[in-house]
């Protein structure tokens, strides 16, 4: 019975190529789409899930409340681990982990500025399962001034490949800005894409002289903790505000000279809470991550992708098949004539639907192997096709095949053997009213995703484009910044000096943090203001910052050499000026706490009009500039035109003071649109698989308006017998698509308006949703529609009227 349904399938695969094709084409199209989205699902919900212990190791957040103002970090200090293994017994153990960037390394003449070196306490292979190929686990990490190179690093200091008798164990490495001498004590692998931190070095926590730090408020590392198997995470959290109450409360007390109950009694607050590791990558609590993280709303739009596009690809396979129901239907009636069972009947279409799925995802399948490199380049991933070929995806696609093969079989099955043998044999079936309300319907589906589809599409470009055109506050443009400038050490200031003197430079400015950096923040309560405490993002500039980012100076002046004086003041941007209610700041006093000095009074000197120094995806915050030119990063304006020749000279005055030292710089403007890699991504993507689902509902549609031209090939013979144009005739078969076109329109709207405004949420500054957007989709709808339906239209129109009577 198999073999012969299967030679039915072929028979009639080779009758209608045409129809067959086009089915194919379209479940081809969806399926690979699926695929590939579907690898790109997996991998995001791998993240850190190869560690062993990953179920029961959490990163410990810091969540505090100062004079209104919310702080949630995923730092936390020194102490904190010490303190929570002695007191919680739930917690088995701790690791420290550190992120340093931009820290100048070299052996003999091989020197590089490495972005990411990992601090971490020893024991780090206990806690995290990345495998070490060299060293003892237990020791490597033990002692200060100790390291371990990933394989990549190992090979670019000294050409490790692997070999025994090449191993860098033992040798020397200079690194950081007093050229610290740390040796190399093992050898790891290089972290794999789905951990939410890499490094190409590790260094041994014990070589950091803050983890040795006693003040638990002082907050520079992530502390991750290991609780013992079944312990309940949710309950161990319920045990910190009596460890804050412990540690913190004296400290309180002796700041603010009130108790740490008053403080809670006043608003204020301070506490810790966990986060499973397995959850950082998607579900990103602070911006502050040590990684862009990804986004589960991402994850949602494309599984949602993915389903609209197979629902689609089904829609498109039952009006195709529909719309050749009247050969199909004569051979229903032969079989039901000579006995066939309507149950049989089923099972041969709804088997033809399965077959021409099995062949599509076999084609989907070879086509995603192919396509991947152009994905992962797309979607910066790096997947590999042999995870295809694996036990689970080969079980899950074959789930998928005969899912999609059912629903696109279902409703062309049901519907072909609806009809009475006598009715078909007599050619007197007509597509009932019901049958076309529900191939009406489907279209309309179809349009619905597709006008979704196009104007989310056209809204989260403008969306990203807003962004790299928001006025950041100062002049972004032809701003280099190089990240290594602590390197110079005592040559700092010569060498700027020495910079300045080129044509090509306009100004330039040392500062501890390059727009877009993360924070560095303190305590501060303003004399004279609210007199409450306040967490306060702080700069360390020199007197050329404001000329060198053109920022606005709205009120008093900013750091000068002629006024010695400057170094114990501060400047300080409107917004912090409206936290505290000071209408004529300059010459207020803000008062440090928490700092190196707790008694450090600082004059208000000037004021700037609010500028990003942050990712755009936050709020403009308070922000108190200091002075000092112990920065580790050197901003430079250069004059407008070509860069590479102003680069190469900059370049060459640097080797003359750094030596060995590499020359690492960026551009702001660059390093702005990077904080938005991953929408830019999304957007990427979203544009490729809409433009895809657009492909596929035209199919469907191409299929609708075959079948339509067919049904009505008598009643527009008797048109035109009657004097009706060929442009009359377009004008009717194109009327009733525009009319499914306008209600898919109408319901798109507020659909497209909702999810792009979900989407929007996790942006600090958001486009306009304008009818501008929604007009182009709809439009874009309508000339999609007619450029699809005109051939069939047209073939319609232009065919001779007597043939057409003798339809049927």
């Amino acid at each position: 019975m198999i073999s012969n349904y299967i030679k039915i399938v072929i028979r009639n695969f080779s009758r209608q190529k045409f129809h067959s094709l086009i089915n194919i084409t379209g479940l081809t199209v969806g399926l690979t789409t699926a695929l590939l989205i579907i690898l790109f699902i997996v991998d995001e919900f791998s993240y850190d899930s190869f560690h062993k212990h990953a179920d029961d190791i959490y990163r410990v957040h810091l969540n505090a409340r100062i004079s209104g103002q919310e702080m949630n970090s995923c730092f936390t200090s020194a102490p904190l681990a010490g303190g929570f293994v002695r007191e919680i017994p739930e917690i088995e153990d701790a690791c420290r982990i550190a992120v340093w960037s931009d820290i100048g390394v070299q052996y003999e003449d091989r020197a590089y500025t490495e972005n990411k070196i990992l601090l971490a306490d020893s024991n780090y292979f206990d806690f995290f399962s990345f495998r070490l190929i060299q060293g003892d686990p237990k020791k490597v990490l033990k002692e200060p001034n100790t390291v371990i190179l990933t394989e990549s690093a190992a090979n670019k200091y000294f050409g490790y490949k692997g070999q025994g008798d090449n191993t860098p164990i033992g040798r020397m490495l200079y690194i950081g800005t007093e050229k610290d001498l740390y040796t190399v004590t093992g050898i790891t692998e290089d972290p794999p894409s789905n951990s939410h931190f890499h490094y190409s070095i590790i260094l041994s926590m014990e070589s950091w002289e803050y983890s040795r730090s006693p003040v638990w408020p002082s907050n520079q590392l992530n502390t991750y903790v290991m609780l013992s198997e079944q312990s309940d995470w949710q309950a161990v959290q319920e045990k910190f505000p009596d460890l804050v109450k412990k540690y913190i409360g004296p400290l309180v007390s002796q700041i603010l000279g009130i108790s740490f109950e008053e403080f809670l009694e006043q608003g204020g607050g301070y506490g810790y809470y966990l986060q499973p590791l397995l959850d950082i990558h998607l579900n990103p609590k602070t911006t502050q991550e040590l990684e862009p993280a990804g986004n589960i709303k991402t994850i949602y739009i494309l599984a949602s992708i993915v389903i609209l596009i197979i629902v689609i690809a089904c829609i498109n396979f039952m009006n195709l098949s529909t719309a050749t129901f009247t050969r199909r239907a004569k051979e229903v009636g032969v079989r039901k004539t000579i006995g066939a069972a309507n149950q049989k009947l089923v099972f041969q279409f709804l088997s033809e639907a399965v077959f021409l799925t099995v062949v599509s995802m076999i084609l989907a399948i070879i086509i995603t192997t192919v396509i991947l490199p152009q994905f992962n380049f797309l979607s910066g991933k790096q997947l590999s096709a042999g995870i295809l070929y694996t036990l689970p995806y080969l079980a899950g696609m074959l789930l998928l095949t005969i899912v999609v093969g059912l629903l696109s079989g279902s409703y062309p099955a049901f519907y072909l053997t609806s009809f009475k043998p006598i009715e078909v044999m007599r050619g007197q079936i007509k597509a009932g009213i019901k049958s076309g309300n529900t191939r009406s319907i489907l279209v309309v589906f179809q349009f619905i995703i597709s006008i979704v589809l196009i104007i989310c599409s056209l809204l989260i470009y403008n969306q990203l484009n807003f962004i790299k055109n928001t006025d950041l506050g100062f002049n972004k443009e032809n701003l280099l910044v190089i990240n290594n400038a602590n390197t110079l050490g005592t040559d700092k200031m010569a060498f700027k000096e020495d910079i300045l003197q080129m044509p090509d430079i306009v100004s330039a400015s040392f500062t501890n943090l390059a727009p877009p950096g993360g924070d560095y923040s303190d305590i501060f309560i303003p004399k004279g203001g609210d007199n409450q405490e306040h967490g306060f993002n702080y700069l360390i500039v020199d007197e050329d910052f404001l000329e060198t980012m053109e920022l606005t100076l709205t009120d008093g002046r900013f750091f000068s050499h002629d006024f010695p004086t400057d170094s114990s003041a501060v400047i300080i941007n409107e917004s912090t000026a409206r936290l505290v209610g000071w209408n004529q700041p300059v010459g207020e006093q803000l008062q440090t706490l928490w700092g190196e000095e707790n008694e450090d009074v600082r004059q208000v000197i000037g004021v700037v009009k609010d500028f990003n120094f942050q990712s755009l995806k936050k709020e403009i915050t308070s922000l108190v500039i200091f002075s000092g030119s112990e920065g580790n990063f050197l901003i430079v304006r250069l004059t407008p035109g070509e860069f590479n020749q102003k680069i190469n000279l900059l370049e060459t005055r640097w080797k003359s003071f750094a030596h060995s030292a590499p020359f690492d710089y960026s551009f702001i403007e660059d390093d702005f649109n990077a904080h938005f890699g991953r929408e830019e991504q999304l957007g990427k993507i979203f544009l490729v698989f809409t433009c895809l689902a657009i492909f596929i509902a035209c199919l469907g549609l191409f299929g609708l308006a075959t079948f339509t031209s067919e049904q009505r090939t008598k009643e527009i013979g008797i048109r035109k017998t009657q004097g009706a144009s060929s442009n009359a005739i377009i004008k009717l078969l194109s009327k009733e698509y525009l009319k499914l076109v306008s209600v898919a329109f109408i319901v798109s709207v507020p659909i497209s308006y909702y999810m792009i405004s979900w989407w929007l949420k996790n942006f600090a500054y958001k486009t306009n949703i304008g009818i501008l957007s929604f007009l182009i989709g709809g439009l874009a709808a309508v000339i999609i529609t007619l450029l699809t339906i005109s051939y069939q239209s047209v073939k319609a129109a232009s065919k001779n009227p007597v043939e057409s009577l003798r339809y049927e």
